[in-house]
């Protein structure tokens, strides 16, 4: 089992900052890709918005979830 002190100091070491700033990253780019072109394709518009709530699931992982 996984502490809170233990999942806390994952979230606050800098490796885990970097990665948890790339999926942020990854979210506005999906945003972005979706806001010049939504409802062009409709497919590709469903493809972006799983993209993004997959990428928000990740950010929103808690201690509770890894147990």
């Amino acid at each position: 089992m996984i502490s809170k002190e233990d999942f806390q100091s994952w979230k606050d070491h800098s490796v885990t900052q970097a990665f948890f700033e790339a999926c942020e990253q990854r979210v506005e780019d999906a945003k972005e890709i979706l806001a010049s072109g939504a409802g062009l394709e409709p497919d590709q518009d469903n493809y972006f918005r799983g993209f993004i709530q997959a990428y928000r699931e990740i950010q929103s992982f808690s201690v509770e979830d890894a147990q």
